[in-house]
């Protein structure tokens, strides 16, 4: 492994949806090393007010909170591009790569906004078919041009590198930005699209990337939402290389549907971290506590806000924006 000296994860804290931002460990290329995107989730109307998210917000999120909707919004809920402005780039700086695990629009709303305001250079995302337009059913939370600028890459129209990397595959950089893709295979992606082409509204959540980030002190899992059937295809290929993660990012916002007990049992990681807004029915902290060892920590962005994993000199630290949390633990 290429070893360098710090590396972060910042998991963020954009309700229900995901965005992860790595800064990567630097070398002779990028003395203050690469930044990585993974995934991004916004709202469109950002007045002081917070207007356009008081329709999100009191839909999601719980109403017995300690806090009132817009407060939380204004304290907690991080604006993917503000804070890789205010928090992470340096001067004149840009993301070098944003990584779409799979094409749902709770894991690309921003990317537009993304990339006129910051800017990056290459675009990573598993090869689909996935069709939308103007003409669709968009909830009020989301903007097709969002989309648009996504597919606007995929065909080529604009000046990024579009690549579809998979298992296997020999990527610029990721060698040396410690980045293994364990999932998916190519057979695994030939399979989920011929499936999908046969359904009027497949769910492409299997077809998620799952990137494991090797570091001095374990590993990080990013497993987007995969499921079952997904978890299944990793723990075939590398069961036995899965018990150095350390931090596992829960995939599919916590939820059961993406539980898989023989891949937790197999990791068993110090740290389970869950971007999730509104605690679901169909939540899996529970599961998570009982399969992991008592030693585990189990933290969420809507409980603990934007939470940082920071590896420097051989030690793993966890840094929570909240430490005691922010609701009570019946609303957790």
């Amino acid at each position: 492994m290429i070893t360098g000296n710090r590396l972060e994860v910042h998991f963020l804290n954009v309700d229900h949806g995901d965005c992860t931002i790595i800064r990567h460990p630097d070398d002779n290329e990028s003395p203050h090393g690469r930044i990585s995107v993974i995934d991004i989730n916004d709202w469109k109307d950002r007045n002081e007010s917070v207007a356009g998210l008081q329709y999100y917000l009191r839909r999601f999120l719980s109403s017995e909170t300690q806090i009132s909707d817009e407060d939380y919004a204004r304290k907690y809920l991080n604006d993917p591009v503000e804070y890789l402005q205010n928090e992470v780039l340096k001067r004149n700086e840009e993301v070098w790569r944003f990584i779409s695990t799979h094409p749902d629009m709770d894991h690309l709303s921003g990317i537009e906004r993304l990339g006129t305001e910051v800017g990056f250079k290459v675009l990573l995302d598993t090869f689909h078919n996935k069709s939308l337009s103007y003409n669709d059913e968009w909830p009020t939370r989301f903007d097709p041009e969002d989309w648009m600028y996504y597919q606007s890459i995929r065909d080529g129209e604009t000046d990024h590198k579009n690549i579809h990397p998979t298992r296997g595959t020999n990527v610029s950089h990721w060698g040396k930005d410690n980045i293994e893709i364990i999932h998916p295979s190519p057979a695994f992606v030939m399979q989920k699209n011929q499936e999908a082409s046969d359904k009027s509204n497949p769910d492409y959540n299997n077809l998620s990337y799952v990137l494991k980030v090797k570091t001095e002190a374990g590993s990080v899992l990013l497993p987007g939402d995969i499921k079952e059937e997904g978890w299944k295809d990793v723990l075939e290929y590398c069961k036995d290389d899965l018990s150095d993660v350390r931090v596992l990012k829960a995939p599919h916002h916590g939820r059961q549907s993406s539980f898989y007990e023989p891949a937790v049992e197999a990791i068993d990681p110090d740290y389970v971290i869950i971007s999730v807004g509104k605690k679901p029915d169909t939540d899996a902290h529970s599961d998570y506590r009982r399969v992991c060892a008592d030693s585990t920590e189990v933290y969420s962005t809507r409980q603990h806000g934007r939470v940082k994993v920071t590896v420097e000199d051989g030690s793993l630290n966890v840094d929570l924006e909240v430490p005691n949390g922010i609701f009570t633990p019946k609303n957790w």
